[in-house]
């Protein structure tokens, strides 16, 4: 039987986000209002001008880059993750097999613990909020590294790896 599952999740905007979308718009006030005194400069105002509108365009960029997505596709026990930026462009985070993680389980559980304070793992953080309580990890190998997924997956994933994998995947019921 075939296995096939798509889920998908908003990241929840954190205090740090609404800062960098503050400081971003202070910049671009600034900018605006400078954009005439730069006008006025002889020789050198066409150049400055560009800087500016280039520099307006960026902090726009990075204003409308908080607002992301993260897609979870899992089709017989692979599983894809993606990035998706401002409902624009999608970036593949991580891919991985169910049947060769090395544990699943809750990130407020025991066994999180052990794994939390190992600087060596490469970590993945696409989920709505850590904090969540339906917030997973799952720990797995890939080119002789170990990588941690942080995620929220929904039912029909969870069944997924606990049925390819019984025994590494500790869901709490």
């Amino acid at each position: 039987m075939d296995i096939f599952t798509e889920c998908m999740v908003k990241k929840k905007k954190g205090i740090i986000d609404y800062l960098k979308v503050a400081l971003c718009i202070l910049v671009i006030i600034t900018a605006l209002i400078a954009m005439p005194l730069v006008l006025q400069v002889k020789y050198v105002s066409i150049i400055l001008f560009m800087v500016c509108a280039g520099i307006i365009y960026l902090l726009y960029n990075i204003i409308i880059s908080i607002n992301l997505e993260y897609e979870y596709t899992f089709t017989n026990g692979a599983m894809d993750v993606d990035k998706i930026i401002a409902a624009r462009r999608r970036k593949r985070m991580t891919s991985l097999n169910a049947r060769s993680i090395e544990i699943m389980a809750s990130v407020h559980s025991n066994e999180a613990d052990a794994y939390a304070r190992d600087k060596s793992i490469k970590r993945y953080y696409a989920c709505t909020s850590v904090d969540d309580d339906d917030t997973y990890f799952v720990v797995y190998s890939e080119n002789d590294k170990k990588h941690m997924l942080i995620f929220n997956p929904n039912e029909e994933i969870k069944d997924g790896f606990k049925r390819l994998n019984p025994q590494k995947v500790f869901l709490a019921d």
